[in-house]
């Protein structure tokens, strides 16, 4: 899965699984910092996904609005020790 958000120094990371987003804009909107916007690139549900403004992933928050509010359930806030176990479920 993408990351938006590579473990920044607050020891987290965002992930965006862009085959389920519906381009529906809920985390662009409810981010309390307005680091997300629409990328040009469509998925197969042809809408567009969102991406992390250029040079502003270190104003994330972690507050993870944009998880809890994402109706399609694409957006996911990991925090250090929590991506190592979803690596070894995957495998």
């Amino acid at each position: 899965m993408p990351k938006l958000i590579e473990k920044n120094e607050k020891g987290f990371s965002l992930f965006l699984n862009k085959g389920r987003c519906g381009g529906c804009r809920v985390c662009i909107v409810v981010c309390p910092t307005g680091i997300l916007e629409l990328s040009g690139e469509l998925n197969y549900r042809i809408a567009y996904v969102p991406k992390v403004k250029e040079g502003k992933e270190k104003y994330c928050t972690g507050c993870r609005r944009c998880e809890y509010c994402c109706p399609d359930w694409c957006l996911y806030v990991l925090e250090e020790g929590e991506e190592n176990q979803t690596e070894k479920a995957e495998t």
